[in-house]
């Protein structure tokens, strides 16, 4: 097998059309249940891939998500409205909320079978300053200075109007208000560029021993129409979220890189198989970390996860 997205049942009969909405819902209504259910395979999800993460970004290891409270803390008020686009289950919102009890949160996602679930989840447990309301990305439609946050955590390389969806925020924002993303930015479609096919199968064939190589043995371009067919939305405009970014009436105030140009396309789901607990899984982990540095060191490789923070210019 190669490095393509794991597939679902989905029928779908027009691979052309990335922006059907419809599709998109019914794909991350299932996507969002199994997640629900443990299924889910984010290479980001092995604790020693968040350790790396957080070092090559921040410097220390700090969780993805005390980094967005720090700055939540700092940036809103008792009170404050803060938006976070692409909620699903609204775990990471759950986790927000907790940990500023003060503030409200508005989770917003185009999966309308999930929000009915995850209302009645937080309902039963009784977290009451999470509310969700439906929303597509591409038509993203908000009360002028209603949030004094927005949060984009790994939900903006899904939306393809990104034009608009900027002016939406901007709009949306207050005048000092804040957009806080945590965002994928490597090539549209995951379309790997030639240095990361040839380096992600040499490392594949140097290092990763084969019981690691459940879901694939060799990197390649996905065909579009395979990437379509499982995610119309899947990072449809990914490289260009940030230049994207730079034109609109929003202003980058702050970036940093987090890498993961080798990791991810090598990773991608078959993280399960390295267990956190095993040394030796995590030395070979390790010699990925050590291979992605050199690249990025020497101009090979650039930061395929970016975070960073945009504010009403």
């Amino acid at each position: 097998m190669t490095g393509v997205p794991a597939g679902h049942n989905q029928a779908v009969t027009d691979s052309s059309s990335s922006t059907d909405s419809s599709r998109s819902a019914a794909y991350w209504n299932e996507s969002h249940a199994e997640r629900a259910g443990g299924s889910h395979d984010n290479f980001q999800n092995h604790p020693l891939i968040q350790a790396y993460v957080s070092l090559r970004a921040f410097g220390s290891m700090v969780g993805h998500l005390d980094v967005v409270i720090a700055e939540l803390r700092a940036r809103t008020s008792p009170g404050d409205r803060i938006l976070s686009v692409g909620c699903g289950a609204a775990v990471k919102e759950r986790a927000l909320a907790r940990a500023l009890p003060d503030r409200q949160f508005i989770g917003m996602d185009i999966a309308e079978e999930a929000l009915e679930s995850t209302r009645q989840s937080l309902a039963d447990e009784g977290v009451l300053n999470v509310s969700l309301e439906y929303g597509d990305f591409n038509r993203l439609e908000l009360e002028k200075g209603r949030f004094r946050a927005i949060l984009g955590l790994g939900a903006i390389h899904h939306v393809e109007a990104l034009e608009a969806f900027w002016e939406g925020c901007h709009h949306g924002l207050t005048s000092d208000g804040a957009l806080l993303a945590q965002e994928y930015v490597g090539p549209n479609r995951f379309q790997w560029t030639d240095a990361q096919l040839e380096h992600c199968n040499r490392v594949l064939d140097e290092i990763i021993p084969d019981a690691h190589k459940t879901h694939h043995r060799q990197v390649v371009r996905v065909p579009l129409d395979t990437i379509i067919r499982i995610d119309p939305s899947e990072s449809v405009r990914s490289a260009e979220i940030l230049e994207t970014c730079e034109a609109s009436p929003l202003r980058i105030e702050g970036r940093t890189g987090a890498g993961c140009a080798l990791l991810q396309p090598v990773l991608m789901n078959q993280i399960r198989t390295f267990d956190p607990t095993n040394w030796e899984h995590n030395l070979v982990l390790s010699q990925l970390f050590v291979e992605e540095d050199r690249l990025m060191s020497a101009g090979v490789l650039g930061d395929d996860i970016a975070m960073f923070v945009a504010r009403p210019s």
